[in-house]
């Protein structure tokens, strides 16, 4: 029964951080993030408390506005239940069984953490732009991590880890002069190599790689379908978002992708 609601209340503080990073990055290089209330972004009406409850206040008023009825987009209603199981799953994973002051330490540091990824992801999703701000926040968190599995491991392994993740996209980025990649992206897969290490970053490139390709081709396939030429470029950072929580937490690495084609 306490696990049950240990469960829950993570799920509702990850629903409520996921609508937290909504509002950072609709606000973001627009307003201020803190000191001015929600408003609808169709009618400019401050939105009520009652309007703010992540995901119930979605459902309550069937993902439109109180007020001018325009609909909010099924992505907030998304976004919110995704960092709901992503918190339930830092808990299982992470958390139980931890002590309490290390327990609550890793807490706060991923709760950062995943505020930064999933504004860098939907901020890359809706304007195929990395913010600078949150690209520099994450580096700094996976570096803190870096550290620590220097002291456990102190080889150059360890510190090679960032440029060896890294180095593939490097070389895209200077082959084409920044034409097929922003050099943002070698500074993300830096900092994943950083946090990672070689084996399980490389994980990452590849399964961001895998869902790419995959969601790729659906999109054009709906498309032809349609009778739509493909015209719309699908951003990547998502892709590595999605595969850095893949990875994270059923512990892959290069080699057990590698032991499914053996």
């Amino acid at each position: 029964m306490v696990e049950v609601l240990l469960y829950t209340l993570f799920f509702i503080l990850g629903a409520a951080i996921g609508s937290f990073v909504q509002v950072i990055v609709s606000r973001l290089n627009v307003a201020p993030i803190a000191k001015s209330r929600s408003k609808c972004l169709s009618c400019g009406e401050a939105l009520r408390v009652s309007d703010l409850v992540p995901i119930f206040s979605y459902l309550f008023l069937r993902g439109k506005c109180r007020y001018c009825k325009v609909p909010f987009g099924a992505e907030a209603l998304f976004v919110e239940i995704g960092f709901g199981i992503i918190f339930i799953l830092l808990l299982h994973f992470m958390l139980l069984g931890a002590a309490f002051p290390a327990s609550l330490g890793w807490l706060v540091y991923y709760t950062m953490l995943f505020i930064t990824l999933g504004v860098i992801a939907l901020y890359d999703l809706r304007h195929t732009y990395i913010p600078t701000a949150y690209l520099l926040w994450f580096s700094a968190l996976a570096f803190v991590l870096l550290v620590m599995r220097f002291q456990a491991d102190p080889s150059a392994t360890t510190l090679l880890g960032p440029l060896v993740v890294a180095l593939p996209f490097l070389l895209i980025w200077m082959f084409s002069k920044g034409r097929a990649i922003g050099f943002g992206d070698v500074i993300l897969f830096m900092a994943i190599g950083a946090f990672f290490g070689i084996e399980q970053g490389l994980a990452v490139v590849l399964v961001a790689v895998w869902l790419g390709a995959i969601i790729g081709i659906g999109v054009m396939v709906i498309q032809k379908l349609k009778g739509k030429k493909h015209s719309s470029v699908i951003p990547f950072v998502p892709f590595i978002v999605l595969a850095f929580l893949i990875v994270l937490f059923t512990d892959t690495s290069i080699f057990s992708l590698a032991g499914l084609f053996a």
